[in-house]
C-alpha cells in the first residue's frame, strides 16, 4: 500500500494502515521527547518508510528516510554540523527503521545501543538540506544493526555513514537478601 500527502510520509510494501499509525506516532513521540537535542529531533521530518524483503536471502527488512535543514543549534564551532548531531541521528533515525521491522514483523523492538561506529565523509554547512537514510541489515532475536547514510540534498554528496549495533536490554538484577 502506498501513501502520498505532503504532510505525510510515503509507506511502501507490505506495511498495513494499523502499523503505519504505530509509526507515525512512535516516531513523532522519539524525535520531540526529552531535552536532550529536542531542537534536532523536533525538525526531523519523516519522509519514507519501506518494508521490503532483501533479494540475496529474502529477509524482511526495512528502510526509513528522514530530511531536516541544518540549523544552528546542530553546528559546531567551524560552522559546519557537529559530529555528535550526526551521532545523535544515526541514534535515533536507525533505531526508527529497526522499530519500524519489528512493528511490520511482530517481533520485539525493544533494544539497546551496543556501539554505533561512524565515518565523516564530508562537512554540512548551515542551511543544508540532508537526508538521513536508514536500512535495517540484521534483525536477530538478540542483536540487531541498521546502516545510516546522511545525504548532502543540496550539493549531492554523502556526508556521513554509520552502523548501529543494538542488543536486547538485561533483565534488572534483584538485590540479594544480606544474611
Amino acid at each position: 500500500m502506498t501513501e502520498t500527502s505532503p504532510a505525510l510520509p510515503v509507506f511502501k510494501g507490505d506495511v498495513p494502515p494499523t502499523v503505519q499509525d504505530e509509526i507515525r506516532s512512535f516516531s513523532k513521540v522519539v524525535m520531540e521527547r526529552g531535552a536532550f537535542a529536542r531542537s534536532t529531533g523536533s525538525s526531523l521530518v519523516l519522509k519514507e518508510v519501506s518494508v521490503f524483503r532483501r533479494e540475496k536471502d529474502g529477509k524482511a527488512h526495512a528502510r526509513v528516510t528522514y530530511e531536516t535543514v541544518v540549523h544552528e543549534e546542530m553546528l559546531n564551532i567551524s560552522g559546519n554540523m557537529h559530529g555528535g548531531c550526526a551521532v545523535y541521528m544515526i541514534d535515533i533515525c536507525s533505531s526508527m527503521a529497526l522499530a519500524v521491522l519489528g512493528m511490520a514483523t511482530g517481533k520485539p523492538w525493544n533494544f539497546v545501543s551496543q556501539a554505533i561506529n561512524t565515518t565523516f565523509h564530508a562537512p554540512v554547512a548551515l542551511g543544508t538540506k540532508i537526508e538521513i537514510v536508514n536500512t535495517t541489515v540484521s534483525f536477530g532475536s538478540r542483536t540487531v544493526s541498521a546502516i545510516t547514510e546522511i545525504w548532502d540534498v543540496t550539493h549531492g554528496r554523502l556526508c556521513v555513514t554509520g552502523v548501529h549495533n543494538k542488543m536486547k536490554p538485561s533483565e534488572p538484577k534483584t538485590p540479594r537478601a544480606k544474611l
